[in-house]
């Protein structure tokens, strides 16, 4: 059984076909509205900037329909629980196929403008739309399903930027200029979306994940109300003001990192075409028998794709090295804010919980010298196996462990607490602590530094 798709059609889940099917329509339906809209920002730049003329017309319609029937496939193909290899496989054939047919025309070749776009769009589009709506799906794969519906964002926005002379403006140097009302508007919604669209995975991950065989303790009825994984209206007031903080920083950091090539620059920037036959930018290849307006706007959606795929690498590295220094500085982070707590705690405490503090750091200490409580032990039990190992490492004589140990049962089982062992207890802790640090050689205590406390 594949492991990349947990819950849909699962016979040994606790949940019944229909259930598990409700459980998924959830983030398909997030992940088409976000698609739908993407799309529509995309194709209303195109009307705009090269008007509602026929041609654009069937290129937007045929881009719609491949696009649509893909993810359609990608996702039924999910259900089924085909596996990615064989998407990638058939979309690098796709996309042979296609680059060859370029060559092909280039070299002289002629093919009826409907076909040509028809091509592009199946060959080049489609094994895009069919991954993205395979991985919308699949387990560990949401980030990856995102690049579809960011490649119509960024495309619709650059159309959008370029038509109204905005990227002049950028080069200029005012590097804000690129943002008006309608740029906002196409942009802070597919972030929102977007976010929603991870939000609804993850609650179906998790719902299935705990009405799944691999479930440690699987419920015998029917969640229903706060029990079940769902997203309340406190979720989506947090999750519109996380838009909101994600696509301003995003709008205000984002045009200070673009720049660009040595073939920008082509396009005119937004000015008016000139009067008469319409002149394509320079930079743009010669192929037979296709329109030069239907070219260019699939030059920018491949722009768009690499712009957008530039930004999941960014994100995704930021995210790898934000991981990384996560793995290796929160556990001795961790343990050193702990022990400071233990020692001197950042707020007044009472006199049994500064006993109980005390004791924890005593076995904090123990565990660094490879004596490690065992769970129901009594304070005593471990101050009888820890003496040795104590008098080990100590020159000096261990006077009080005992009585420090009697102490902490009394507490811990409400015992009462007499005058002095507040300060008993919180002197012979840190003399342990001390006393075990101190006598570790390098290699035992960064091996303790990253034990879990």
């Amino acid at each position: 059984m594949s492991k990349g798709f947990t819950g849909v059609l699962n016979t040994t889940s606790s949940m019944t076909l229909w259930q598990q099917v409700k459980e998924t329509a959830v983030p398909i339906v997030s992940y088409w509205l976000w698609l739908a809209f993407s799309f529509a920002v995309f194709a209303g730049a195109v009307v705009v900037a090269d008007g509602a003329n026929l041609d654009n017309l069937v290129a937007l319609a045929i881009f719609l329909g491949v696009t649509a029937g893909a993810v359609a496939m990608g996702q039924l193909l999910a259900f089924l629980r085909v596996r990615t290899w064989l998407l990638i496989f058939g979309g690098a054939i796709c996309w042979g196929v296609y680059f060859s047919v370029v060559v092909g025309m280039a070299m002289g070749g002629a093919m009826p403008e409907p076909l040509i776009i028809l091509s592009v769009a199946v060959l080049l589009i489609g094994p895009i739309a069919m991954t993205g709506g395979l991985w919308s799906l699949e387990t560990h794969r949401a980030l990856w399903s995102t690049w579809l519906p960011m490649v119509y964002t960024v495309g619709g926005m650059l159309v959008w930027m370029e038509e109204q002379g905005k990227v002049e403006a950028w080069k200029a140097g005012d590097k804000l200029a690129v943002w008006d009302v309608v740029g906002l508007a196409m942009f802070v919604p597919s972030v929102g979306l977007f976010l929603l669209f991870l939000v609804t995975r993850e609650t179906h991950r998790l719902a299935t994940w705990r009405r799944g065989p691999m479930a440690p303790l699987r419920p015998t009825m029917e969640e229903r109300g706060v029990s079940r994984p769902r997203l309340t209206l406190l979720g989506f007031i947090a999750l519109g003001l996380l838009t909101l903080f994600v696509s301003g920083a995003s709008a205000l950091i984002a045009p200070f990192l673009w720049r660009t090539g040595p073939g920008d620059g082509g396009g005119g920037g937004g000015d008016p075409e000139p009067q008469g036959e319409y002149q394509p930018p320079p930079d743009m290849p010669d192929i037979p028998g296709l329109d030069p307006r239907v070219m260019e706007m699939v030059q920018k959606m491949v722009e768009a794709g690499q712009q957008a795929a530039g930004s999941v690498c960014t994100m995704l590295s930021i995210g790898l090295l934000a991981l990384l220094g996560a793995l290796i500085a929160y556990r001795p982070l961790k343990r050193l804010l702990v022990v400071k707590h233990l020692k001197d705690p950042y707020w007044t405490m009472s006199a049994t919980q500064r006993i109980d503090q005390g004791w924890r750091l005593v076995e904090i200490a123990l565990g660094d010298a490879g004596v490690f409580p065992v769970p129901g032990e009594d304070a005593a039990s471990l101050a009888r196996r820890a003496a040795p190992v104590l008098a080990r490492l100590s020159p000096v004589e261990v006077h009080g462990f005992d009585d420090v140990a009697e102490v902490a049962d009394r507490v811990r089982f409400g015992l009462g607490v007499s005058p002095g062992d507040v300060e008993t207890v919180e002197r012979f802790s840190r003399w342990v602590m001390d006393t075990v640090w101190e006598r570790l050689d390098d290699k035992a205590q960064v091996a303790a530094m990253y034990r879990a406390i």
